[in-house]
């Protein structure tokens, strides 16, 4: 079954577009996740889908029912969907318990309703307590349960850790994900974290330019990037120059072995005939660093950072190297030796790599810039 259809959805703001066709299903019972950076259209899609602004055109279907499309808008309180914001937006001047029982109707149901929402959301006991009196984690937490008080079909999140700090982030979001799984509420929640996105979604949906560019897995989408954008949203990736040689593709880190999409052995994804040059995914993890000798390419290196559990150590080229189509690789090290800056290394590459033909829009990455490689996209 199918709790959201979103059907070549529009929506411009004065001349400005926010979002251009935009097609998204999401299932019952899972939990999507809307990834991408600020201005790429995230806040708005949600915002439609709750019922806060009109589409300019498209259609918008919950339950199968369509609640939004050119001749039909139905209200916010008519969509069933649950609502959590940012900040919270707890009202301040109300207690735990009036917040979370606000939009319950009856005073008979409300009590047992507020008690039960609390005690899921491990805050039983602090009916009486008001917004000030709690931690961050803990008014997230207020504005979830209110968000489920009224038993809706699909509850929205609007980046709702981003105000919290790394530490708390991590421990709140797996709070946040239990309780909703618990419910078994159809979740869509928007992040430009690609952490957040991987680790709590079942399906993960990249925003750019106002457009979905991919849907699917985490994995198949980490694995299996549509274009060289997506692999740029989707975690450090080393977009290098390459041509196509039959089964391999050429580069100046050597003959590097074709991914083949499952069923389909020898062939890579969007890449018919495999001939011309190539833009090549080589992710950060692919990318064995050690001595100089016999390596693929002669590096130095240029910057390090330790993480505890693992480093992320950028390198460039000893010589001049037009033939990479890069001026840096980034490469991600678990334990074993320290990289300073200036040591002299070598890099070669394991396993097999994506690649695309080296269209213009490929090659630039057009639309979208590099992820952190701590994981957060930073710019459009």
């Amino acid at each position: 079954m199918t709790d959201l259809a979103v059907s070549d959805l529009h929506k411009s703001y004065a001349s400005v577009p926010a979002l251009v066709g935009v097609d998204l299903v999401v299932p019952t019972g899972s939990f999507t996740a809307v990834l991408g950076p600020s201005g790429s259209g995230k806040t708005t899609l949600l915002r439609v889908i709750a019922g806060f602004e009109r589409a300019d055109r498209g259609s918008v279907a919950l339950g199968g029912v369509v609640v939004e499309d050119d001749a039909h808008h139905e209200p916010p309180e008519h969509r069933r969907v649950g609502y959590v914001p940012q900040e919270g937006a707890l009202f301040p001047h109300l207690s735990v318990e009036k917040n979370v029982g606000f939009g319950v109707r009856g005073r008979a149901a409300r009590r047992p309703r507020v008690d039960a929402l609390l005690e899921m959301v491990g805050l039983a006991g602090y009916g009486p307590r008001y917004p000030h009196q709690l931690s961050g984690g803990q008014q997230q937490r207020v504005a979830l349960a209110r968000a489920l008080a009224v038993s809706p079909q699909m509850i929205l999140l609007d980046e709702p850790f981003a105000s919290l700090d790394a530490r708390l982030r991590a421990s709140v979001r797996a709070e946040v994900l239990e309780v909703l799984q618990r419910a078994g509420t159809t979740s869509v929640f928007v992040t430009h974290d690609q952490d957040e996105a991987l680790s709590m979604a079942d399906q993960v949906a990249v925003l750019g330019g106002g457009r979905i560019q991919q849907v699917g897995t985490p994995r198949e989408l980490y694995e299996r990037p549509a274009t060289p954008v997506v692999a740029r949203f989707l975690g450090s990736a080393n977009l290098i120059a390459g041509t196509f040689d039959g089964r391999q593709v050429r580069t100046a880190l050597g003959d590097l072995a074709l991914e083949a999409p499952a069923g389909a052995p020898g062939a890579v994804p969007g890449v018919a005939p495999r001939q011309g040059t190539a833009v090549v995914l080589v992710r950060p993890e692919q990318i064995d660093l050690g001595s100089p000798d016999g390596a693929a390419l002669a590096v130095r290196v240029v910057h390090a950072e330790y993480f505890g559990h693992d480093a992320i150590v950028t390198v460039a080229p000893v010589k001049a190297s037009p033939a990479l189509g890069a001026d840096t690789l980034v490469v991600r090290i678990t334990g074993g030796e320290e990289w300073s800056r200036g040591t002299p290394a070598g890099v070669r590459v394991r396993g097999p790599v994506l690649a695309w033909p080296a269209t213009e829009e490929a090659a630039s990455g057009s639309g979208a810039a590099p992820p952190s490689p701590r994981g957060e996209i930073t710019s459009m």
